[in-house]
């Protein structure tokens, strides 16, 4: 039965074997639309001299103090999970034996990002150019897919007000882009903006009800049939001030099934108003991020065996699903994992989504090895 072991670093060291020997819980969620989140739950007591409690008041975890978790199945070289900074403690204080509890709660590299409000002028540059300057100035290596148009200072220029995160995140919202930054193999962190990456190959098959070929404990999905939409917008180009009329009914995304989630027939529309957009290019751009958005109608939950899996399952990449019928089988997006650690060993939970049903036949589902029960953690 392979092992199942974390590392845990606390201000860039790694952590005591006091302070490991308090854990009991770590909990890490992996997010595409929202920032990465540490939680330890750590036991906590009353010290020798009875007027300090151990780890609340011995100053390790002060304010976005630097916390990082890896994780690793076997004898293979720990995979990062995040690199987060602290942002709140939750103290329990109870008089029963054991029943005290340090809740220590931290969020990956965005938040140093909003730190501070601004007002800031961004004249004749486009949304990726922004991006790269943003993360440029707070130290990240870049991942940014170029946008357009560049706009000129003569006819409209972009304005931040807000925190630096909070303004890359409009800009990513209305291209219909990802915003985040994620750890990666060797340790540096890298800020991402561009379209989601579906056509990446996936990361592994989740099988469901497949015997010994199982790694799936739980699968749960459905399909919100009043979501998918199309989009209509009307605007007035400032440079040629024409009329410039939008109306998307179909994604441009790479659908990951047979069949598209958005219908031809009775489809629901919405129309968009108060965009601030002036380019019939941009407004184009944005009516179909609010399509290709609406189209991840299918989503699907359930809890990954790690052993039988073997690794980590990681958010904002593609995973295959096998087992699930015709119209559930194939690729998905994988939106969310919660990878808890505890006595009892290393759950992930997920959260997955598409934009189609049914499979391509061009899936390449991989093998996977049998089941085994949960391994115990080490650390």
């Amino acid at each position: 039965m392979a092992a199942v072991s974390y590392t845990l670093e606390v201000g860039g060291q790694r952590a005591s074997p006091e302070l490991l020997s308090a854990v009991r819980g770590v909990e890490i969620e992996d997010h595409a639309d929202l920032a990465d989140m540490l939680r330890l739950r750590l036991a906590v007591s009353v010290g020798p001299d009875g007027r300090e409690w151990t780890l609340l008041d011995g100053g390790q975890f002060t304010r976005l103090t630097n916390v990082k978790v890896a994780a690793a199945i076997g004898s293979a070289t720990p995979e990062p999970l995040i690199d987060a900074y602290v942002i709140d403690i939750r103290a329990t204080l109870s008089p029963e034996p054991g029943g005290s509890i340090l809740e220590v709660v931290a969020m990956d590299a965005t938040v140093l990002m909003s730190l501070e409000e601004k007002v800031r002028a961004w004249p004749d540059v486009s949304d990726s150019s922004i991006a790269s300057t943003i993360f440029g100035e707070h130290g990240f290596t870049l991942d940014v897919e170029d946008t357009e148009p560049v706009r000129q200072e003569s006819d409209a220029a972009t304005i931040q007000r807000g925190s630096d995160i909070q303004h890359l995140r409009r800009l990513a919202e209305r291209n219909g882009y990802e915003c985040f930054v994620e750890v990666a193999a060797g340790g540096q962190t890298t800020a991402h903006f561009h379209s989601p990456r579906l056509d990446e190959e996936p990361q592994g098959t989740l099988n469901v009800n497949l015997g010994t070929a199982t790694n799936v404990d739980e699968f749960k999905a459905r399909n919100d049939m009043l979501r998918p939409t199309t989009a209509q917008a009307r605007s007035l180009d400032v440079s040629t001030q024409e009329a410039q009329p939008t109306d998307v009914t179909d994604v441009a995304a790479t659908r990951l099934g047979s069949a598209a989630t958005v219908a031809a027939d009775r489809p629901r529309r919405v129309l968009l108003s108060g965009t601030g957009l002036s380019s019939g290019g941009e407004l184009q751009t944005l009516a179909q991020a609010v399509v290709d958005r609406s189209a991840w109608a299918i989503v699907a939950e359930g809890t990954l065996n790690s052993a039988a899996f073997g690794r980590a399952l990681r958010a904002k990449r593609p995973v295959l699903v096998r087992g699930a019928g015709t119209e559930l089988s194939g690729t998905y997006y994988v939106e969310r994992v919660l990878h808890t650690f505890d006595a009892s060993g290393w759950t992930q939970s997920f959260r997955l989504r598409r934009n189609a049903s049914g499979v391509t036949r061009q899936e390449r589902f991989q093998e996977s090895g049998a089941a085994s029960p949960q391994p115990a953690v080490s650390v």
